[in-house]
């Protein structure tokens, strides 16, 4: 179960978080999932996740997005919004 803080967080815009690794993309779409966040192509976070053959993968969900929906890519230069990457593992492992 997702804090309520991090959900809170997850449902405002402009933030991005870094994943390394299958596990942190997973703790991350589970997270979204909890928000009710959905990709850009509108299915569940749950149901899709980014190819890690290049890796690291941003997910974020940013102001040119729909409200609710997530995105991802595997360049940084793309995402143009604030890093929560440290804060998103901190507060999961509170």
């Amino acid at each position: 179960m997702t804090s309520k803080k991090i959900i809170e967080r997850l449902n405002q815009q402009d933030w991005f978080v870094k994943c390394e690794t299958a596990h942190e993309v997973a703790l991350v779409l589970n997270a979204c999932l909890d928000a009710d966040l959905i990709w850009f192509s509108g299915r569940k976070a749950s149901k899709f996740a980014p190819e890690l053959s290049t890796s690291p993968i941003f997910i974020a969900k940013q102001h040119h997005l729909f409200k609710k929906r997530i995105g991802h890519t595997s360049c940084a230069s793309f995402c143009k919004c604030e890093n929560i990457t440290d804060w998103f593992f901190e507060e999961l492992r509170k």
